[in-house]
Formats: structure tokens, C-alpha cells, sequence
């Protein structure tokens, strides 16, 4: 199992933990990209990059993010299990990817600073000391 399965099983043993899933949620696509399957409760879409982008390398990109019930803290502690997995695994920043108001607001709380006012990044050290 490489990197990037271990990445999504730890993902989706959260996921189906915090939401009470008894199936699997979560899967891999062929270009690393982390996909949970359609359901009520969780949307999810990240990307994991090794080589710099737009953003730093060694990221994990958020590029979708939902919950049917928002501003209860699913978010936060999502983000915060992310950067447990980051580190981890090796990763040095998490990235959100094409905000809109809702995840600017989100992202700007948790110490996230923009790249170009579309993109935000931080570094796991600055998240945890956050």
C-alpha cells in the first residue's frame, strides 16, 4: 500500500468514525486525488501534490469541502485531523483551492494566507501552533 492509500484509509477511518459510516466513504482516484463517494452528510475533494504548483509542494489541497451542517466546528476538526495526517505522511502545508466567501471567512480564522486572493495555504507548523 503506498502513501497515498494510507492517506485515504486514515481519511476515511476519520470519516466514517466522526459521521458513524459503517461503509467506506472515501476513494483514490488514478491521479491522487482523495473523492468521497455522494452522501448526505460529507463532501469532499482533495488533492495531493508533491511538486509546486500555484501552490507549495508538499500539500494537501482542499478542493471542495462540505457538511450538511455547518458552523458546528465539522470544519475545524477536519482541518485539524488533516494536519495530524500531513505531518504524518510528510506533507509541510494543506491548501484550499478556489474559495468563496464562506471558505475565505474559514480559511482567514484558521491562519490560512492567500496566495493569489482565489488560493490559500498554510504551513503545518503555523497550523498547530494556530
Amino acid at each position: 500500500m503506498n502513501e497515498y492509500e494510507e492517506t485515504r484509509k486514515d481519511i476515511d477511518s476519520y470519516l466514517m468514525k466522526r459521521f458513524k459510516y459503517r461503509l467506506p466513504l472515501v476513494y483514490l482516484t488514478p491521479d491522487n486525488i482523495i473523492v468521497t463517494r455522494r452522501n448526505k452528510r460529507v463532501d469532499l475533494y482533495l488533492r495531493i501534490r508533491r511538486v509546486e504548483s500555484i501552490f507549495p509542494p508538499d500539500c494537501l489541497i482542499i478542493a471542495r469541502i462540505g457538511f450538511r451542517k455547518e458552523r458546528i466546528g465539522n470544519g475545524t476538526h477536519f482541518v485539524s485531523f488533516l494536519s495530524q495526517i500531513a505531518l504524518k505522511y510528510g506533507f509541510r502545508y494543506i491548501g484550499i483551492e478556489s474559495v468563496n466567501e464562506k471558505s475565505r471567512s474559514f480559511a482567514e480564522k484558521l491562519g490560512f494566507y492567500s496566495i493569489d486572493g482565489f488560493n490559500y495555504a498554510v504551513s503545518i507548523d503555523n497550523l498547530i501552533s494556530f
